[in-house]
């Protein structure tokens, strides 16, 4: 699998066998992403390989760095202590993430209350006009 930054500096693979897909609910991942809630391709860290691009780092807590793009913005990935040996790459920046889903919910405890109700809302091919 591929993936890119918005503005395409960062380029970068990760194999096919990911551990997991998860979408995280904690109020950590949703400050820092600024959204409901984050999901993640979690791979053994030889998996995942910056092809090119410089990546820039922010220690957001003891258990987490997030590593992004220094021009556009983009989230890369996660590193996490309590987690060895893993890189938890954002699915967003992956190109052919829409191939993978999640198959488990962390952190529930923080999860909003409307976010069981996604199913149910209005669908739009595009943005409203």
């Amino acid at each position: 699998m591929e993936g890119r930054c918005l503005c395409e500096h960062i380029h970068f693979s990760v194999s096919d066998d990911a551990v997991t897909v998860v979408n995280c609910h904690c109020n950590l991942c949703r400050k820092m992403n600024g959204s409901a809630f984050s999901t993640y391709v979690v791979v053994q860290e030889q998996l995942f390989e910056l092809k090119s691009g410089e990546v820039k780092s922010v220690q957001v807590s003891e258990n987490a760095s997030k590593h992004y793009c220094q021009y556009c913005g983009t989230p890369v990935y996660n590193k996490n202590p309590k987690l060895p040996g893993l890189t938890i790459v954002y699915l967003g920046a992956i190109d052919s993430g829409v191939n993978l889903t999640p198959v488990m919910n962390i952190y529930c405890e923080s999860q909003l209350n409307w976010v069981s109700e996604i199913a149910s809302f209005t669908h739009y091919d595009q943005g409203v006009k």
